[in-house]
C-alpha cells in the first residue's frame, strides 16, 4: 500500500510539471527514435542485400578485370582493365566440368531515344548466356540468339525502366530505338527486378550483342567483366578452374599478381553486409550519444525539482516518510521521464523507419527485441542520471530542510 502511494505521488509529480518533463525527456526520446528507427533500416538493408544476392543468380562467379577494391560499399575497378576478352569467355564456358556457362560483359552510359523522347541508360554488351547466369527473364517478346551475336546485328532487349522513361504506355516490341544516333530494332523487355543493395535501378539497362556493342557503341577489343554459373554447390571448383584457365591464357607464371579478380555471392554478400552493419553500428554509437545527452537533461531536471521542492520533502520526512521513501519517489519520477520519453521515441523511430523504408523501397523489418532493448535501454537512463539527485533529496535533514524553505 505505501509502496502504491510512492507511485502513484511519483506520477502526480511528473504530471504537474509536464511541460518541464517533457523537455527532460526530450533527448530520450531521440536518442530511442534513432536506435528504433536505424535498427530497423539496417536490417531491412541486410535483408535488401540478400534479396539482390539471390536474384543476380545462383552459384555466379564475377570474372572483373584488373583489381577490385569496395570502396564505401561500391566495387571499384582499378589497375589494367583491358586484359579480359570475349575469347576468354568462350574459353571459360566450354569444357570446364564445374562452369555451366560464361558471358562476357561491357556496359557503358549511353543516350538511347525513340522519336523525340531520350534518356541516358546503362547500355550492356553481352552474350544469351547473361540472362541464366543473372537469373533475369524477358516478359515480353525474345532475347538475342547466337546467329544474331555472330552477325553483330543490331538487336535490343530494354528493361522495365527504359520503356517506361522512353515509350511510356507503348509497346516497344518491334520499334527502333536509337542508342547513341545508331538505330537497334528492339525484339524484348526484360521482367522487372526492381533495385539492388545499393539503391540502383536494375531495370535501367538495354541489352545488346556484345559483338554489335564493341564494334558500334563502344569501339573497344576487351570487356571489363566476366560472368561465371557455376554447377551448384560446386562454386570453389569453379573459381579454381577459371583462375586456371586465365592463368595459362594470359601466361600469368606463378608467384605472379594476378591481372583478374574472381568474387563469388559469398564474398559479395560478406562485403555489403560489413558495409551495413558498420552503418547501423555507426548510428548505434549516434544514438547513444543522444540518450546520454537526455540522461543530463532528467539529471538537471531532478536536481532543480529538489531544490524548489525542499519544503515538500521536510515536510514528508516529518510525518514520517523515511529517507528511503524519497529515494524511492524520485527514482520513479526519473523513471516515469525516461518510460514517457522512450515511448514516444519508440512511436518516432517506427514512423521514421516505415518512412525511410518506403522512400528506398527497402523491406520494413521492425524487431520487437530491438523495441525491447530501446525501451529498456531508456529505463535504465532515468534511472541511472536519477539517483544522482534522488540520493541527494533522500539524505534531506528533515529540521533543515523546513528551515531553509
Amino acid at each position: 500500500m505505501k509502496f502504491r502511494r510512492t507511485i502513484r505521488n511519483a506520477a502526480l509529480s511528473v504530471w504537474l510539471q509536464r511541460r518541464r518533463s517533457t523537455l527532460a525527456g526530450l533527448g530520450v526520446t531521440v536518442g530511442v527514435a534513432v536506435l528504433v528507427a536505424m535498427v530497423a533500416v539496417g536490417q531491412g538493408a541486410e535483408h535488401a542485400v540478400l534479396r539482390s544476392l539471390r536474384s543476380m543468380g545462383t552459384d555466379l562467379v564475377v570474372v572483373s578485370a584488373g583489381k577490385v577494391v569496395v570502396v564505401a560499399g561500391r566495387p571499384r575497378q582499378t589497375g589494367n582493365v583491358t586484359t579480359l576478352t570475349i575469347q576468354d569467355a568462350e574459353a571459360l564456358g566450354e569444357g570446364l566440368p564445374h562452369v555451366r556457362l560464361a558471358a562476357p560483359v561491357q556496359s557503358q552510359k549511353l543516350p538511347v531515344k525513340w522519336r523525340e523522347l531520350s534518356t541516358q541508360t546503362n547500355v550492356v554488351g553481352t552474350t544469351p548466356a547473361y540472362l541464366p547466369a543473372k537469373n533475369a527473364r524477358v516478359q515480353h517478346g525474345r532475347g538475342f540468339e547466337e546467329e544474331e551475336l555472330r552477325g553483330a546485328l543490331r538487336v535490343a532487349v530494354l528493361g522495365p525502366s527504359v520503356v517506361t522513361n522512353v515509350y511510356g504506355d507503348a509497346s516497344p516490341i518491334g520499334e527502333t530505338i536509337r542508342i547513341n544516333r545508331i538505330p537497334f530494332e528492339v525484339i524484348g523487355v526484360l521482367e522487372a527486378r526492381g533495385l539492388d543493395s545499393l539503391g540502383q535501378d536494375q531495370d535501367d539497362l538495354v541489352l545488346v550483342p556484345v559483338s554489335t556493342a564493341l564494334r558500334r557503341l563502344f569501339n573497344l577489343d576487351y570487356v571489363n567483366s566476366i560472368f561465371v554459373q557455376a554447377v551448384p554447390g560446386q562454386t570453389a571448383h569453379a573459381m579454381d578452374e577459371v583462375r586456371e584457365v586465365l592463368h595459362r591464357r594470359h601466361r600469368i607464371r606463378a608467384g605472379k599478381e594476378d591481372d583478374f579478380t574472381l568474387q563469388d555471392q559469398a564474398q559479395a554478400l560478406a562485403a555489403e553486409l560489413e558495409t551495413a552493419r558498420s552503418f547501423t553500428t555507426l548510428i548505434a554509437a549516434i544514438s547513444a550519444v543522444a540518450l546520454l545527452i537526455g540522461g543530463v537533461g532528467i539529471l538537471a531536471v531532478m536536481l532543480i525539482a529538489i531544490r524548489e521542492r525542499i519544503r515538500e520533502i521536510g515536510l514528508r520526512r516529518a510525518v514520517g516518510a523515511t529517507s528511503r521513501d524519497v529515494l524511492v519517489q524520485f527514482i520513479l519520477e526519473a523513471l516515469f521521464i525516461s518510460i514517457i520519453g522512450g515511448i514516444a521515441g519508440l512511436i518516432l523511430g517506427v514512423v521514421a523507419a516505415t518512412v525511410a523504408a518506403w522512400l528506398g523501397d527497402w523491406p520494413l523489418v521492425l524487431s520487437p527485441g530491438s523495441a525491447l532493448l530501446a525501451l529498456g535501454v531508456s529505463s535504465a537512463v532515468g534511472v541511472l542520471f536519477g539517483a544522482y539527485p534522488a540520493r541527494r533529496a533522500a539524505r534531506l535533514d528533515p529540521t533543515v530542510a523546513l528551515r531553509s524553505a
